[in-house]
């Protein structure tokens, strides 16, 4: 029985751990942003609508205390505006906050007892 010799083994494995670099690395850079509206008022929120660089998701209704969550592909950096009606109120937040096409970021979007609206992100790059 022969063994081949070291050196030819460590040249197979290298197109296998390109391959698992190249996969990585393309994984991590196609997450993408995912938005959370959270409703910590007591109304419900109709026609809502979520929107920034690129892209423009309506999400229709959101009980009160409720969340709805998305994913979202914005054509670069990006804010965040969130529009609703609330009872007889038309809110609209206006752009807030950053985040990015890519790096996995989480973006909150949080509907305060007074139909406040803050936006909050964090990417989990790593």
């Amino acid at each position: 029985m022969t063994t081949k010799p070291r050196s030819i083994l460590l040249l197979m494995r290298i197109p296998r751990i390109v391959l698992l670099a190249v996969l990585a690395a393309a994984a991590g850079c196609s997450r993408a942003p995912v938005i959370t509206v959270r409703n910590l008022s007591s109304q419900a929120l109709s026609n809502v609508v979520v929107s920034g660089s690129g892209f423009t998701n309506r999400i229709g209704s959101i009980a009160a205390g409720g969340e709805h969550r998305l994913a979202v592909r914005p054509s670069g950096d990006s804010s965040l505006r969130l529009v609703f009606d609330a009872g007889t109120q038309h809110v609209d937040s206006g752009s807030q906050g950053y985040f990015e096409a890519g790096g996995g970021y989480r973006v909150t979007a949080t509907v305060d007892t007074n139909l406040s609206v803050s936006i909050a992100s964090e990417s989990r790059r790593f």
